[in-house]
């Protein structure tokens, strides 16, 4: 019941009063007359009070629960009714009750919300939300990452205005066309046009359409795909001129008017031509075995000196047919802890590289020196060096410097060594040294760090 019906009961109870007074005064006679008048006062003003007191709580709890509603309202979800009793006492509970629902319901929508905030600010790819007019309502970190803008440069702007891109534009706007979601399209996007997949899904809203686009970042798919043709290109290459020696020879021989001399020469050059392949085709799977995590590293104390020793007797027939000696480390070296069979074969490849730069007569240098928690090794020789635009290249697989002595490497040994090292916890560099030629460096933690091993089929 609202204040204007209580005032209203209020005045009836008033008016009662007043006429029963009133029929008093006309009834007053002599004698008892008195008496019927003031009984009558008494019952008026019994009346009143009545009406009064029956009304003031409803009141009371009536005003309490328009508060509780419009606190509700606003923005307190905890506001609630506080008579219980009395004549309202039904209502004050269903108005609880429904405000207890409004709460639970209000808080398990902003704790979904939220969950889908951290999801969106998690995602790796980039999520923009635009509304009918494609102004950018949100936009995710990795959104804001692709457009390099802040989130006040880009929401509350037109898409075409942040992005500034008319194929994602047209996009938009077709899926905001009512026609279902259109084909994801790879768009090439901004100055250094990074491939973009670019997805943009309808929303209903509000009688119209506005939409969600996702725009999925394809530069590492890219690069994989270009790893990829090189791979297969620079094997075709490398295969190519061992084949066709092997096939020249072979017909050469299949005319048989060699001589027995000559004919073990063929042979010769053909079995140096299948070692060829043979030397390729186990270092690219070495290659592959350790970049894919599956050798097993056994790492015990390596003595540097010893591994230098073992890598130079590897390749004495070599080095006597280049006349070129290798000098160092001297004195003792710091231990490390390592794969040995590892650590002699990163020694021995590094000393093979110089060693076909070397002009004859040269020495190749290894020294050893201690860098707190690693060991630096460095093999130097006095070859032409290495063009500064491709120091950075050296490491990479099949790829061949210059002025090499000899053309039977694959370029695939420096790859290996960068591998390694790497699988220990180490690092690789390429630098010239000054009245020299190029310097190799490989840093090996002392303690291993290394990964743990992968067991194919596992993980």
């Amino acid at each position: 019941m609202s204040g204007l019906a209580g005032r209203a009961a209020l005045a009836s109870g008033i008016a009662g009063f007043v006429a029963a007074a009133a029929a008093a005064i006309v009834a007053v006679t002599v004698g008892d007359a008195l008496w019927i008048a003031i009984t009558a006062l008494v019952m008026g003003a019994g009346a009143f009070a009545s009406v009064f007191l029956l009304l003031r709580p409803v009141e009371l709890s009536v005003r309490e629960t328009a508060e509780a509603a419009r606190a509700l309202r606003g923005s307190s979800l905890s506001a609630r009714a506080v008579r219980t009793t009395g004549p309202t006492a039904q209502l004050t509970h269903e108005f609880n009750v429904m405000a207890t629902e409004i709460e639970a319901s209000s808080r398990a929508i902003t704790a979904e919300h939220a969950r889908l905030e951290a999801a969106l600010a998690a995602a790796a790819d980039a999520i923009m939300a635009v509304d009918a007019e494609t102004d950018v309502q949100y936009a995710n970190p990795a959104a804001l990452a692709l457009l390099g803008m802040e989130e006040g440069e880009v929401v509350g702007r037109t898409l075409i205005e942040s992005a500034r891109d008319y194929e994602l534009d047209a996009l938009v706007r077709e899926a905001m066309a009512g026609r279902g979601t259109p084909e994801p399209k790879v768009i090439p996007f901004g100055r250094d046009r990074t491939p973009l997949r670019a997805l943009a899904v309808p929303v209903a809203e509000g009688g119209s359409w506005a939409a969600l686009l996702i725009l999925v970042d394809l530069s590492a798919v890219q690069r994989v795909d270009d790893v990829r043709r090189d791979f297969i290109s620079n094997v075709s290459h490398e295969l190519r001129t061992p084949i066709a020696s092997i096939g020249a020879l072979v017909e050469t021989l299949e005319l048989g008017d060699l001589e027995g001399g000559e004919q073990a020469a063929f042979l010769g050059r053909i079995r140096s031509q299948v070692e060829r392949m043979a030397l390729l085709t186990n270092e690219l799977l070495d290659l592959s075995r350790i970049e894919s995590g599956a050798i097993h590293l056994e790492p015990e104390e390596v003595d540097l000196a010893s591994a230098v020793a073992e890598a130079q007797a590897a390749l004495g027939s070599k080095l006597e047919a280049c006349d070129v000696r290798i000098e160092g480390p001297e004195g003792e070296t710091p231990p490390v802890m390592a794969d040995r069979t590892a650590t002699v074969r990163i020694v021995t490849n590094l000393l093979d590289n110089a060693l076909k730069f070397s002009p004859e007569g040269s020495a190749i240098t290894v020294s050893v020196q201690d860098e707190d928690a690693l060991v630096a090794v460095e093999v130097c020789d006095d070859g032409p060096g290495i063009a500064t635009q491709d120091l950075d290249r050296v490491f990479e697989r099949f790829y061949k410097a210059e002025h090499s002595r000899a053309d039977d490497g694959a370029g695939l040994g420096l790859a290996i060594v960068k591998h390694l090292v790497q699988a220990h916890g180490g690092t690789v560099a390429a630098r010239n040294e000054a009245g020299r030629g190029a310097a190799m460096t490989v840093r090996l933690p002392k303690r291993f760090v290394g990964r743990e091993p992968h067991v194919p089929g596992q993980g």
